[in-house]
């Protein structure tokens, strides 16, 4: 597997309230990284069209937010840094050094550190995110790739592609708490929005991994050939799976545990996130320099919107923009 064909993008859906004299209205935005061409498209959900187009560092990856801090921040993998994207302006403000390739990223609920996965280094940061200054750092398994937080910022999870697991770690020293062993090649990471349940896409098992986070239990769906990333509804009933050799996204009813149907979609889709606002899915397709749109109630593609060249999404981070 080569590194630079098989790293996610980040879809970053990003909720803003705007005030007017009459009503209030929401914007949704998703920020996609453009891996190919290091750049970040702005995408306005409602209307399904690109709004900005953001010039980063090399090879733009990961995408996490801030809706408190009015930030994005983007991992950059070939330049070794951090992208810190104002927000209001869409302007890229500071970048943040990392001796390292930072690939997977995740800002803590609390909005108090910024979680980063060094790839080659099987090591994570953690970074304070109105500093910028390196807090705390260890090591973990071989590639960590996905990477996400519970809701109370107590826990950390980490997908470790090339140890067939993910290691869960307490966020006040970054010490490890739990091993799970999963299928092969986990790569994309999501938690329910409660933080009960963690699922785990196993790349070369064609598997995803359903995780009680309490018991550690585990149940195990076969999906389609290749999947990379995964996300579930807001109310958790339906889990959205992009299979990257078969062209399309898996939907698996989350209470029977089974894949009820899948939908085609661009080529190699590999990032996938939730509007709940609008009650859609994005997904990122690698091999098109494309978004498609899917409609949530209906479960079928309704657009397809161009963006930058090899799109990339790795994880589902939503907010609201105060």
């Amino acid at each position: 597997m080569h590194f630079h064909r098989r790293l996610l993008p980040i879809i970053l859906l990003v909720t803003s309230s705007l005030l007017n004299a009459c009503t209030q209205q929401s914007v949704t935005l998703a920020y996609i990284s453009n891996q190919g061409d290091n750049t970040i498209s702005v995408i306005d959900t409602k209307q399904q069209k690109v709004i900005d187009t953001i010039p980063v560092d090399k090879a733009p990856v990961g995408i996490a937010g801030s809706a408190t801090l009015q930030r994005v921040f983007v991992t950059n993998v070939d330049s070794q840094n951090i992208s810190v994207v104002d927000t209001n302006s869409n302007k890229v403000i500071h970048a943040i050094p990392v001796e390292g390739s930072p690939v997977g990223i995740a800002m803590a609920p609390n909005d108090k550190t910024l979680y980063v996965a060094d790839w080659y280094s099987s090591r994570v940061l953690a970074i304070n995110p109105k500093t910028y200054a390196i807090l705390n750092q260890a090591t973990v398994d071989q590639a960590p790739a996905g990477i996400v937080v519970s809701p109370d910022s107590l826990r950390l999870y980490v997908a470790a592609r090339d140890s067939n697991e993910i290691a869960v770690l307490n966020t006040n020293d970054l010490s490890i708490h739990h091993r799970i062993a999963v299928g092969e090649h986990p790569f994309g990471i999501h938690l329910s929005a409660d933080g009960n349940t963690l699922y785990s896409v196993n790349v070369y098992a064609n598997t995803v991994s359903i995780i009680d986070t309490q018991s550690w239990e585990q149940t195990v769906i076969y999906v389609g050939d290749h999947p990379y990333c995964a996300v579930a509804s807001p109310n958790n009933k339906t889990l959205y799976v992009t299979n990257t050799l078969d062209e399309n996204v898996s939907i698996i009813d989350l209470a029977s545990q089974k894949v009820i149907t899948t939908i085609d979609v661009g080529e190699t889709p590999e990032g996938i996130s939730y509007d709940a606002i609008n009650h859609r899915v994005l997904v990122a397709n690698w091999g098109e320099n494309n978004v498609s749109v899917i409609d949530a109630t209906t479960n079928k593609m309704i657009n397809s919107i161009t963006v930058g060249d090899k799109p990339r999404a790795f994880g589902q981070f939503i907010f609201n923009k105060k």
